[in-house]
């Protein structure tokens, strides 16, 4: 399935445009007042892939929001519905585990600006994808793709029914169990070898749920030295999948 979304901001529309094939079907907007060597890049690239460019006043992008929001320019585009097609999962686990790599699974993450910005995260680590639920998850909207600077469009991402079915099918492939949590009893630093991994982060509010705790084979915290006792999940996410890609 895909759904029609608009993409806001001159670099999540770039990054799209360059990481898409032909889209003959989607349709470009920029406002008349918009100028400057990325304005052109975005111009040429949608040529490029067959889109559709349309030159806009600025009372249809006063309907959008505010000029920081889209910086003059739109994409009306078929964004990929993330759920998985028969063969998605296994494929993605053979890939990751092959080459000792990593996965993230967000639980509970209904926030789209931490969802983005975990995903962007993880792209830039070099992480194989990012598993997201159903359920009580923020989806893939045009909030999370632009939160993601256009990451979205360069890593793997599935959509999941059961997180529990998930992890049991990750274990049966190799993967160890990384959860994240104030509690955690392991030290970060001495995970880095522990690969193939499937990497939970957890929603700032309540953390991962208890059965999705109780499938984990390590569950690690951040030590703080401040007096702020947590951090929000996507630099967490940040910290945690660093080390973990890096040791």
């Amino acid at each position: 399935m895909e759904n029609k979304e608009l993409i806001f901001g001159r670099n999540p529309v770039l990054e799209y445009l360059r990481a898409s094939g032909p889209a003959p079907h989607a349709e470009l907007y920029v406002a008349n007042t918009a100028h400057g060597k990325i304005i052109e890049e975005i111009v040429t690239a949608a040529k490029e892939k067959k889109v559709t460019v349309s030159p806009m006043d600025r009372e249809f992008f006063a309907r959008l929001g505010s000029s920081s929001r889209h910086q003059g320019v739109a994409l009306k585009l078929q964004v990929p519905d993330p759920t998985a097609d028969g063969a998605g999962m296994e494929g993605l686990f053979a890939r990751s585990a092959g080459r000792k790599g990593v996965l993230v699974l967000l639980d509970q993450i209904t926030d789209p600006h931490n969802t983005g910005s975990i995903i962007r995260t993880a792209e830039a680590l070099g992480c194989d994808g990012v598993i997201i639920p159903k359920a009580r998850s923020s989806g893939i909207t045009s909030a999370v793709i632009k939160a993601s600077a256009g990451a979205t469009a360069h890593i793997e991402i599935q959509q999941i029914s059961n997180v529990a079915s998930f992890l049991d099918e990750a274990k049966k492939h190799g993967f160890w169990i990384i959860g994240t949590a104030d509690a955690g009893n392991r030290d970060l630093p001495k995970l880095g070898m522990v690969r193939p991994a499937v990497v939970i982060i957890g929603s700032e509010d309540s953390g991962m749920r208890r059965l999705t705790a109780e499938k984990c084979d390590y569950i690690v915290r951040i030590p703080l030295a401040g007096k702020i006792s947590s951090l929000n999940a996507s630099v967490a996410a940040g910290i945690v999948l660093y080390q973990i890609m890096h040791s």
